[in-house]
């Protein structure tokens, strides 16, 4: 069965503290297809069995899940050309993901923000957007480990400040409001400045990846720190910034509904899309082959 793209834009509003980040469209660089990359080489991927038969009752009755990520984040999720398909590492491993699982898939994106309300009023079934399971989400949410990824830190070209990714304290850095480098790394490393007398780091937030590399860009700020993968992409693009390092490698997941029972049917899921390389094979296409797992745990807090 395969899965059916249906692109919606979303009119939720309202900020929850859980949520990871405020996004808007960006442009896609320039080059870049609708389609992913090697899209007519794809293994194709069959219905799991036992994926299938693990959905809870209602999911199995309607044949259908209903599958949120947000926008700007390439070559994780964006949007293409045309202005409404979204592309990227999460669109693909959600389409796949459906198909293993013999549903029909619909995808309905839009910003963060309105994510974790869209879950809890039963809008969306599962989250494929790269968020982290942290303690406080899993209140709210259960999560499936899908992919690994850590902190990208950018600078000027040639680090012109001479900075240290172990040493941003009193720097001017720009986060993505509401993602877990605003929420939890950021914080954390300047909760240390402070332990060790030195100033806070000064963290300015911004609601997409194109603002703050801007920013960087402009003067307006002296470091970025963002996801990796969306920050590797971004140099490869052209942008004029630098890849300081990157810290904190973790697992990212999908989520659902608390108590929604989904848990072991997205995990044979995508045991299947790895087993038959179709996993591997949409993770190389972007570039982003080295955050595969095998591990595909449920509920692990960081």
């Amino acid at each position: 069965m395969r899965s059916q793209f249906k692109i919606t834009s979303l009119a939720l509003t309202g900020l929850l503290a859980l949520a990871l980040t405020s996004c808007s469209n960006p442009e896609v660089p320039s080059g870049q297809s609708a389609e992913s990359p090697a899209a007519d080489e794809a293994i194709q991927v069959e219905v799991n069995q036992a994926a299938h038969d693990a959905l809870p009752t209602k999911f199995k009755d309607n044949g259908k899940l209903v599958v949120t990520m947000s926008e700007s984040s390439p070559p994780l999720h964006f949007i293409a050309d045309d202005g409404s398909t979204v592309v990227g590492v999460d669109a693909d491993l959600a389409q796949s993901l459906g198909e293993a699982m013999g549903v029909d898939l619909t995808i309905e994106s839009g910003t963060f923000d309105a994510i974790i309300p869209g879950v809890s009023a039963g809008k969306f079934d599962l989250v494929v957007s790269q968020m982290s399971p942290s303690k406080d989400r899993m209140k709210v949410l259960d999560f499936v480990d899908y992919y690994q990824s850590g902190s990208g830190i950018g600078v000027s070209p040639g680090n012109p400040k001479d900075l240290n990714v172990d040493e941003l304290c009193g720097v001017k850095v720009g986060v993505l409001k509401g993602s877990f480098q605003d929420l939890k790394r950021v914080p954390e490393a300047s909760e240390k400045c402070v332990a060790d007398s030195k100033p806070a780091i000064d963290v300015m937030t911004y609601p997409d990846m194109q603002a703050p590399i801007l920013a960087l860009t402009s003067g307006r700020i002296e470091a970025v720190y963002v996801d990796g993968p969306t920050l590797g992409y971004a140099i490869q693009q052209g942008g004029e910034v630098e890849l300081l390092g990157e810290k904190n490698v973790s697992p990212v997941s999908i989520a659902f509904a608390k108590g929604s029972g989904l848990e072991e049917s997205v995990q044979l899921g995508l045991k299947s899309l790895e087993e038959s390389g179709r996993y591997q094979q949409i993770l190389d296409g972007w570039g982003v082959g080295n955050g595969a797992i095998s591990d595909f745990a449920f509920n692990k807090a960081q």
